[in-house]
């Protein structure tokens, strides 16, 4: 099996920005950013993006509809109300089987995934035979990335990841999204829409408006959505307006996903499909991580 190098950062860097960097490939600009020797000469974007508005007040939600029973919680009960059923853990291991798509194209990848709450995410790309290829490691900072192939290594911190895209991204959302919870919690809870089978929470938060759909009475994940100011746009000139997150379960039991698919509303029509597999929790994790003296900086 062949394993696409740059199609392994894609994903480490789609899944911890949620799909801008890897969508900008096509315009070259991942690869200027992850290629530059000097990350302070990334200028940050200054194109102005205009705060999306809450529809209610700090503390209030506005409900769409007289019937819903969640109708009656302010915004902070919700919010816990939605902490409550993340999958929580210490430690995390599975398998991932990714196909990455884009366009008429796709590629293939196993990721053995090994996270440590709010602190640590270690992932591996492995070809035929499990031979490495590529391996990366993520912090709260920073994402380093090596490959094994070229014999080089990828280093950017979050916060250059930000100022570069002119949007927050960090590391709490690429753990959400690795493990099926919902990426783009925030506790600005603006909007509530219920009916007998489903809920939509409707969340504003840094310029960003996102939603998320959950199934009733199980409560379990169905969608989860960000709309993308105009404003940002400009950086890659995709044509990007949101990004959308499936979630499936293995059958009608299951409290937590099998696997996600996410999708681009984007010109290259990109989707990311995951499933998860073996899942281990809290147990004790190694985390190996070095880079070679010998291997170069890109």
């Amino acid at each position: 099996m062949f394993i696409d190098m740059n199609t392994f950062r894609q994903f480490v860097i789609l899944g911890s920005c949620i799909c801008w960097m890897s969508l900008s490939t096509s315009c070259g600009i991942v690869h200027r950013l992850f290629s530059s020797s000097k990350a302070a000469g990334i200028s940050p974007v200054t194109s102005p993006v205009t705060p999306a508005t809450p529809s209610s007040a700090p503390g209030k939600v506005q409900a769409s509809s007289s019937s819903g029973s969640l109708y009656a919680l302010d915004a902070a009960t919700l919010y816990n109300t939605l902490q409550q059923h993340l999958l929580q853990f210490h430690t995390y291991a599975a398998r991932l089987k990714v196909n990455f798509i884009r366009g008429n194209e796709s590629q293939n990848l196993v990721v053995n995934l090994r996270m440590q709450s709010d602190s640590l995410i270690w992932m591996n790309a492995t070809a035929l035979l499990g031979i490495e290829v590529a391996r990366a490691l993520i912090t709260p900072d920073s994402i380093t990335l090596i490959n094994r192939l070229k014999r080089t290594y990828y280093q950017k911190s979050f916060q250059e990841i930000s100022a570069w895209l002119g949007v927050p991204v960090d590391f709490h959302i690429l753990q959400n999204l690795l493990v099926g919870n919902p990426p783009f919690l925030s506790r600005a809870i603006s909007d509530v829409e219920e009916d007998t089978a489903s809920v939509r929470f409707t969340m504003h938060a840094d310029s960003l408006e996102s939603r998320l759909w959950l199934t009733l009475p199980a409560f379990r994940w169905q969608q989860s959505e960000l709309m993308i100011p105009h404003g940002i746009l400009s950086l890659a000139d995709t044509g990007l307006t949101q990004a959308v997150v499936q979630y499936f379960y293995a059958d009608s039991t299951q409290a937590f996903p099998a696997g996600w698919q996410l999708q681009a509303g984007d010109q290259q029509h990109t989707t990311l499909q995951v499933e998860i597999q073996n899942v281990v929790l809290n147990q004790p994790l190694s985390f190996p991580f070095a880079i070679p003296a010998h291997y170069t900086a890109q």
